[in-house]
């Protein structure tokens, strides 16, 4: 199906009464005697503003649990109309699979011919205002994709599927997703270690350049691990314990580097659910800076942001040099996140630990600016700040390599499966074992996208299992070095360059 930019003004949707919510306990469920649900069913009464989602067969409604949703209601909106087994089963404990979501359950799904049997999204001519239809390499237009895996019709989803489902259920039954507490004590030692060595440098080192240079870079790196531990916390891996771990990443994440960790949620549950689509994932939504795609200079509708990404006269000029400005801009990106975070806490309807999360980067700004009060003259400080901040590019390199360059067209939204998709959407770094410090689980990201809350200390036992399962379907594992992975991006970059310059050069030509 072709994809289509949703209308700002469009109506917003009305809601369900929610005297139809089929809450728990319902008669229905108790007896086991569910109505059938086909697609074009399930099609009218999303459009009647019901939030729809397939999990295990089951037709659940979930507009009475949306506003609750710990990974914020777009990880749910995203799902609407679609066949979510796969990235429920993998992004939440089994008993949210087993137990919880049965409950919202209203119908069984009964598959017809007008879709096949293999379908897993019957939306994606829809035109819904909080989720835009996945891109497709289908719609008419042709735009460029780097790499790519086999062709469409060459590709079996059903069969993918299968041998995914198969793969999570061995790493779960093997205890992958059990943490071992012991790989946390070597990093704690590193994080205390790199706080020390900048305590200590600010405290009782010379007063001179070079100190507080060195100290800005451990504070650099120190934010950089504290960030992977904080992902982990994120994602549930530290103790499966929703909420102890999430107060935990706050006391990480904002504590002690500045940024919300419910912001960080928000994103990146949203990312993982639509990775790499440009209208969906924020995590590729850069504009005027970046644009990884050629659909994004069509001044698409962003639904994470709610707004036009406007491919105006500033992002051609940027993005036509892109290729060159990446690693400058990357050097400010950790301030960009500061105003995300700030943007989040003030005024985003969904903050579920907002005060605590206040009363941390309140506490951070204390803790840090103390720190950095306690360098003796102001252009020393500003050097400290500066280098702290900056040397932090290196995560954000990091992240956007794993994804900048990857796949962002679907060959078929229809019938591509979660684990297709973020093969597809999705790099990992080749690296020794002795440097899985450095890169914190990022750089096994293919294996993380498709199972999130396996602890990334066993992602390297893992990453041989999805080699097999990728080489049995034809898919393609991109892997590339850290150095590679550079190159490889910079110059996908540089080719969506050249393209606006061609673009460019055509509207000048009609315009002559």
């Amino acid at each position: 199906m072709p994809p289509r930019t949703p209308s700002p003004f469009q109506p917003r949707h009305k809601q369900h009464p929610k005297v139809g919510d089929a809450g728990p306990g319902s008669a229905a469920r108790r007896t086991g005697k569910l109505p059938a649900c086909t697609p074009s069913e399930l099609r009218r009464r999303v459009s009647e503003g019901e939030y729809l989602v397939i999990i295990n067969g089951l037709v659940c409604k979930l507009n009475g649990f949306i506003d609750k949703h710990p990974g914020g209601p777009l990880a749910i909106q995203h799902m609407v109309g679609r066949d979510a087994t796969d990235e429920v089963t993998c992004m939440h404990p089994r008993e949210v699979l087993d137990d919880r979501m049965p409950r919202w359950a209203v119908a069984r799904f009964v598959a017809d011919a007008s879709y096949g049997k293999h379908a897993v999204s019957f939306v994606e001519d829809m035109e819904l205002p909080y989720s835009a239809a996945r891109s497709s390499s289908g719609s008419g237009e042709q735009h460029p994709q780097p790499g790519g895996s086999a062709a469409a019709e060459e590709l079996d989803y059903a069969a993918i599927q299968r041998d995914y489902r198969k793969l999570e259920a061995h790493l779960r039954a093997a205890g992958f997703y059990q943490c071992r507490y012991s790989d946390y004590a070597y990093e704690a030692a590193r994080y205390a270690a790199l706080f020390a060595v900048a305590v200590g440098l600010i405290l009782a080192g010379p007063h001179s350049a070079w100190t507080f240079l060195a100290a800005g870079v451990s504070t650099a790196m120190l934010w950089q691990q504290l960030a992977f531990f904080a992902h982990d916390l994120g994602h549930n891996e530290l103790t499966g314990r929703r909420k102890f771990d999430m107060v935990l990443g706050i006391c990480v994440g904002n504590l002690l580097g500045g940024l919300s960790v419910g912001w960080w949620k928000k994103n990146h549950n949203t990312h993982h659910i639509v990775t790499n689509d440009p209208d969906n994932d924020p995590d590729i939504q850069h504009l005027p800076f970046f644009a990884v795609s050629t659909r994004l200079f069509e001044s698409r509708w962003s639904t994470y942001y709610q707004r036009v990404m406007h491919f105006d006269a500033a992002a051609r000029s940027l993005v036509a040099l892109q290729h060159r400005l990446y690693y400058p801009i990357m050097c400010f990106a950790r301030y960009n996140l500061y105003v995300q975070s700030w943007s989040y806490l003030a005024f985003s309807a969904f903050a579920p630990f907002r005060w605590l999360e206040i009363g941390c980067i309140a506490l951070f700004l204390a803790w840090f600016g103390y720190l950095v009060a306690l360098i003796p003259t102001w252009p020393l400080r500003a050097l400290y700040v500066a280098v702290a901040n900056s040397i932090s590019a290196i995560i954000h390199i990091q992240i956007t390599l794993s994804h900048f360059a990857m796949s962002t067209e679907s060959p078929d939204p229809v019938h591509e499966c979660y684990a297709a998709r973020q093969v597809r959407t999705t790099m990992d770094v080749a690296c020794p074992r002795w440097l899985d410090w450095f890169h914190g689980g990022l750089q096994f990201q293919i294996e993380h996208h498709l199972f999130p809350r396996v602890p990334r200390h066993r992602l390297r036992e893992v990453q041989p299992l999805v080699k097999a399962l990728c080489r049995k379907h034809r898919m393609d594992f991109m892997e590339f070095s850290f150095i590679d992975g550079n190159v490889y991006t910079i110059r996908w970059l540089g080719e969506i360059a050249r393209r606006v310059k061609l673009y460019n050069a055509r509207d000048k030509k009609l315009l002559a």
